[in-house]
């Protein structure tokens, strides 16, 4: 038994790509041992931008040997009378390689058969590892993927070099022009120099002493500590704490090979805005860490996670606050001028924009889901109907927002606060944000009676309306999300 270290050096890839790379990597190579006999024990994938790493422990060093049964044509076919073989048998024998003389006879279900008895004697695993590591290689799935040089090989990024040790020995193939070898690199910036190893600890270990930590989960902690550390610095333990949403912690993780963290700030006059779209803006756009007060309340602070050590903590600063301030004041020019127009007074011009071409414009759809909340109303709670008609009519008018056309994922959130603004009831606020919930299979339901009846009607309108005109999801398609919806409907 002996150990299996692989680790394919590239430029930086996508976040995303980084956890669905690793998972198939896993799969597929104990798909490949199974499939020939290779025993092995646990399998680990760790994973940078830089670096996508497999490691089996315990790998068994060569196959079993194997007998196998090759059934051929019925015994009465193969011989006849005298016992003399048939042209039958004859081919049969030929075909496996065997003497006619050595054929078997197996009973079956269905009577005696010729069989051929071979056997196969185990290949070493150092001799199949070329062709399994190089296919990893080849069959990993990419988003997108691109070819590089004068190769054919397409791949997320081009491939810089090659890890493949077994038994602390070198398993020898190449890639296009690049060879294996018993080498890693460190961090691209800090600690560039190629670096021998001889397995897989020793692999975690010199890379840590390069700077980087190979290891998601152990990363992920890192990014997390740093975060929490630069707050604390900043705030002098004033009870200020980082929001860590876990998405974007999963995020950064993949982005860098090492967290480097900064606290920035942004003038007061951007609290004016939602929090909503000065977390977004901070979340989603620049990957930085919003800041809260001990009662939640947000402060403001931000955390952005650098890649490299920063020498100048003042410039690295002043260069996170600049990009963030040119989001905020965009946020803050368009929050002021969507309130030069209530949402009552934009309903109108959802008849400009298209919901599907047999059902008509938003403006169609937002009366049909009107006059379906009404009919819930009226079912479920009669007292409600005025506030579901009126949410249900408004529902859809922050489409038409300049905040929501530059943060999508807003939508609902921004209708709630305009129609604040506007003076609607706090019920029917609430309900247009609440209507879009869930969002996802485990995700928040509607807090209130109105919500869920608005989103109820929503989510009816487009079921049926797209399976009345034959828009049904597929097993590749689901263009307006239905499943979604319909899951959404019984949660």
């Amino acid at each position: 038994m002996s150990e299996l270290l692989f680790e394919i050096g590239i430029e930086e890839i996508p976040a995303g790509y980084i956890q669905p790379a690793l998972q198939f990597l896993e799969q597929a190579v104990c798909k490949q041992f199974e499939a020939l006999g290779l025993r092995c024990g646990q399998v680990r994938t760790v994973g940078t931008p830089r670096r996508l790493t497999l490691a089996v422990a315990d790998l068994q060093t060569r196959q079993p040997d194997r007998r196998v049964e090759h059934t051929g044509p019925a015994k009465k076919a193969g011989f006849d009378a005298d016992g003399n073989p048939s042209r039958a048998a004859l081919g049969f024998a030929r075909s496996r390689g065997v003497a006619v003389e050595d054929l078997q006879v197996t009973a079956t279900p269905k009577g005696e058969y010729l069989v051929a008895v071979e056997d196969i004697k185990g290949l070493e695993t150092k001799a199949l590892l070329p062709e399994i590591l190089a296919g990893l290689i080849r069959d990993l799935p990419f988003p997108k993927s691109m070819r590089w040089g004068r190769g054919q090989i397409s791949f997320a990024r081009p491939i810089l070099w090659l890890l493949a040790l077994y038994g602390g020995e070198v398993v020898d193939f190449s890639i296009e022009e690049t060879k294996s070898g018993a080498v890693t690199r460190g961090h691209r910036f800090m600690a560039p120099a190629e670096i021998t190893v001889t397995g897989f600890e020793d692999y975690l270990e010199r890379l840590r002493q390069h700077s980087v930590l190979a290891d998601p989960v152990e990363r992920r902690a890192a990014v997390i500590a740093e975060v929490s550390r630069v707050v604390r610095e900043r705030a002098g333990g004033e009870g200020a704490e980082p929001v860590l949403d876990e998405k974007l912690v999963d995020q950064v993780t993949f982005l860098v090979e090492i967290p480097w963290g900064v606290c920035g700030s942004f003038d007061e006059k951007f609290l004016e805005l939602p929090e909503e779209v000065l977390i977004t803006s901070m979340r989603e756009h620049q990957k930085y860490f919003p800041v809260t007060d001990s009662d939640g309340k947000l402060l403001p602070l931000f955390v952005a996670v650098n890649n490299t050590r920063i020498a100048d903590r003042e410039l690295a600063v002043n260069g996170h606050q600049r990009v963030l301030r040119a989001r905020l004041e965009d946020g803050l020019f368009f929050f002021h001028q969507d309130r030069k127009k209530t949402l009552a007074d934009r309903r109108q011009d959802l008849a400009g924009i298209i919901f599907q071409n047999k059902l008509g414009t938003v403006l169609e759809k937002s009366e049909r889901i009107a006059a379906l909340a009404a009919e819930l109303a009226r079912e479920l709670e009669p007292r409600s109907e005025e506030d579901a008609v009126r949410a249900a009519g408004l529902a859809k008018c922050d489409l038409l927002t300049e905040m929501v056309g530059e943060f999508p994922s807003l939508q609902g959130v921004m209708g709630r606060e305009y129609a604040l603004i506007d003076g609607e009831n706090e019920v029917v606020a609430q309900a247009i944000r609440e209507h879009y919930l869930p969002v996802r299979a485990d995700g928040d339901l509607p807090a209130t009676m109105v919500g869920a009846i608005v989103g109820i009607a929503d989510r009816i309108d487009t079921l049926v309306g797209c399976f009345g005109i034959g828009e049904r999801p597929t097993g590749t398609t689901d263009p307006f999300g239905l499943r979604r919806q319909a899951l959404g409907l019984l949660h």
